[in-house]
């Protein structure tokens, strides 16, 4: 099976890589998943100058493509080759390289919506480039600036705490629905502020929980409290997973002040 993986793999770049406007194609680690794993997809990223090829010429190229979907807000494609999903998602240089000027300028302009982006172009496996324009912004990555770390970091503990109050209003209200986003809201953004504690960028959600527990700076009792929070337990009420909540946020501020003041 690893041999189809690496035959479609291999066809999808040489054939993309033909396109005028193709700078870079990379393979996401989605692909690691064993084949048989739920969360397995070939996921390429074409990293891109100037327009993309019509559709009808795309679609030419995947060869034997089948249940071909697109969308152009999201700039990404979807098919199957011989009953493995396939994605492809295109990746502007000219936006990316605009991101990347506003860090040195203090802007970044993303604000909540964290830093799988980078993590995808530092850790992609390069299939192709044509110039080594990604390998030196993966190096760029290595590298980016203490006050990136801090400002995004603050953001994110700010929207943090909104969510822990909104977690308290639906615990006291009794409303399930609004309880339910809340605390989704309040475990996304805690768990993308402790990569960036650790100066990572973060991972997609699917390799979230198996990575986090990893890093070496976490809060006080994460781990027992983390998992208490996001596993069904009929014995932990709302209530209870709003004071894990709690105690969670309290940590993350004492662990922050440590990394950035100290």
């Amino acid at each position: 099976m690893r041999l189809k993986v690496e035959k479609i793999t291999k066809n999808l770049t040489e054939k993309i890589s033909l396109w005028d406007c193709t700078e870079a194609i990379t393979l996401a680690d989605s692909a690691e998943f064993d084949l048989y794993d739920p969360y397995f997809f070939l996921s390429l990223d074409i990293y891109h100058k100037g327009d993309l090829p019509p559709v009808e010429k795309r679609l030419l190229d995947y060869g034997e493509a089948v249940a071909f979907e697109t969308s152009h807000k999201a700039m990404k494609d979807r098919f199957l080759i011989e009953n493995l999903p396939v994605r492809i998602e295109f990746k502007e240089i000219r936006r990316i390289e605009e991101i990347l000027s506003s860090l040195q300028e203090r802007k970044y302009p993303f604000r909540q919506t964290g830093t799988y982006m980078f993590y995808r172009m530092k850790v992609g496996k390069i299939l192709w480039e044509r110039s080594g324009w990604l390998e030196s912004i993966q190096k760029e990555l290595q590298n980016l600036p203490a006050f990136f770390w801090r400002n995004l970091y603050e953001i994110n503990l700010a929207t943090l705490e909104h969510y822990l109050s909104d977690l308290g209003a639906a615990v006291f209200k009794n409303d399930p629905f609004f309880y339910t986003l809340s605390l989704a809201g309040f475990v996304r953004i805690f768990s993308g502020l402790i990569f960036i504690l650790n100066r990572q960028f973060e991972p997609s959600g699917r390799r979230v929980f198996d990575t986090i527990n990893n890093l070496p700076l976490l809060p006080e009792n994460f781990k027992g409290r983390f998992e208490s929070l996001v596993m069904e337990d009929p014995e932990l009420t709302p209530s209870r997973k709003r004071e894990l909540a709690e105690l969670l946020t309290k940590s993350m501020i004492l662990l922050g002040r440590g990394a950035f003041d100290g």
